[in-house]
């Protein structure tokens, strides 16, 4: 029994050895070939840019199995130069970009994504539509992500409602990134992005990257989607909540008050804090008062964005009587008043 325990181990070891030394054969091999191709196109494609030789010459030369990795070229030097050298690279890959069919249906994730990059880096801006929404579409979050960067870069609007569909998968991705990527679309995505955020089927966290990227648009038709919002939420989902507060913090009206003031005495402090800070932008010497109160509220967080509204509504006087006060508000009183003397 222990002869046989002890074969099987040494069976299983040379098994192991056996699959690292094909690994390793493979992707030496891998690296010959890459080196050996790189080695042969990258001067060729130099003498291309030098003018030296034209597309149609060196096009006759490209075998099958090179098409991608001479794509991959392709794709490297592009991003290094620009303006008519970059055009040349183009016009170049342009006739290869439909050798690229394999690598889009690859069973390898990174070889799909990369695959979505060079076809949309090579071709022409408002090409490949439906190759772009398939990529969103990807059971892999990397190549749909890859794809939505795409369309950002690319200003694709014809796409930006699938890449909206998708935002509930972008779990690996920040908020704040995901709607900075949305808004470097420019102000023709915003009425996609009101759409989403007003949609009461869409996700918490797709109508809150919205939201933020609507704000960081200074959209200002956000603003009455946004206290829509909140009116018929009641403030009962948090992310939705103070989603919407961003909007109206930063393209608010004082007609928005009315659903804001009600939020000073939320439930959750991040609520709080944030109905604040709103009340500090658009708000009047008539909510001095209510700031007053939540000045001495018990989380600090809130505490501080009251006072800062307060010295942002003109009531220093205020504020140096809260800051003479034994109450739990005197620190975020002089804080204030500090932040504002500097």
């Amino acid at each position: 029994m222990v002869v046989w325990s002890v074969v099987a181990l040494v069976a299983v070891n040379l098994a192991l050895a056996g699959g690292v030394v094909f690994l390793r054969v493979r992707n030496d091999f891998r690296a010959r070939r890459w080196h050996r191709i790189e080695g042969r196109w990258y001067p060729a494609l130099l003498d291309l840019l030098a003018g030296d030789t034209t597309c149609a010459v060196l096009l006759k030369h490209v075998e099958t199995r090179e098409v991608e990795p001479v794509l991959e070229i392709c794709g490297r030097l592009a991003r290094r130069v620009s303006g008519d050298d970059r055009k040349i690279v183009r016009e170049f890959a342009r006739p290869l970009l439909s050798g690229l069919s394999p690598a889009l249906v690859s069973r390898q994730p990174e070889r799909r994504a990369n695959a979505i990059q060079l076809l949309t880096s090579l071709g022409a801006d408002d090409e490949f539509h439906t190759e772009i929404a398939e990529a969103l579409a990807d059971p892999s979050p990397l190549v749909a992500m890859v794809a939505a960067r795409v369309v950002a870069s690319r200003k694709r609007i014809d796409l930006a409602a699938d890449v909206l569909g998708q935002l509930d998968r972008f779990e690996m991705w920040s908020e704040a990134f995901l709607a900075s990527m949305l808004a470097s679309m420019g102000s023709q995505i915003a009425p996609e992005l009101r759409a989403s955020f007003s949609n009461a089927e869409s996700s918490s966290t797709t109508r809150s990257v919205t939201a933020r990227a609507l704000a960081e648009l200074r959209d200002v038709p956000a603003s009455d989607i946004a206290a829509t919002i909140i009116a018929a939420d009641g403030g009962q989902d948090r992310t939705l909540t103070i989603a919407a507060l961003r909007v109206i913090e930063v393209v608010g009206q004082s007609k928005h008050l009315e659903v804001v003031r009600p939020l000073l005495g939320h439930a959750d402090s991040a609520v709080r804090a944030r109905a604040a800070s709103v009340v500090g932008k658009i708000g009047v010497v008539a909510d001095s008062p209510s700031l007053v109160a939540a000045v001495g509220d018990m989380d600090p967080w809130v505490a501080i964005h009251a006072a800062t509204a307060l010295y942002q509504l003109g009531q220093l006087d205020k504020l140096r009587e809260l800051s003479r006060s034994p109450g739990t508000g005197s620190e975020a009183a002089l804080e204030a008043l500090a932040r504002g003397a500097s």
